[in-house]
């Protein structure tokens, strides 16, 4: 009969934000596994969420971003059609007034 190895209660550790912010930092200059080591994280997917959770929000902020480039690249088009529209319409003036000056 195999004896069960009573389990070690490990005390949950909690880490402020400029140590997980950090901790990110080197994780993504010498990958996650040493800088886990190095750090002395215990849990084995902490600094591993925190990493994606950082490049989740990095990409939604520049989603946001990118959504308001479109936002003005579209209003720069109906702006520049405005213009077109009524340099037409002065060239057409112009050509018409030069046309009875002539005669």
């Amino acid at each position: 009969m195999k004896r069960k190895s009573p389990k070690v209660e490990q005390k949950k550790r909690f880490y402020d934000t400029f140590f997980k912010e950090q901790a990110v930092a080197l994780a993504e200059e010498i990958g996650v596994k040493k800088a886990k080591e190095k750090l002395g994280i215990t849990s084995e997917q902490s600094l591993g969420n925190w990493v994606r959770k950082k490049n989740k929000k990095n990409a939604t902020e520049s989603g946001d971003e990118s959504a308001a480039l479109r936002e003005e690249v579209k209003k720069l088009k109906k702006e520049l059609d405005k213009e077109k529209k009524i340099t037409a319409i002065l060239r057409d003036a112009t050509i018409f007034f030069c046309q009875d000056q002539q005669k």
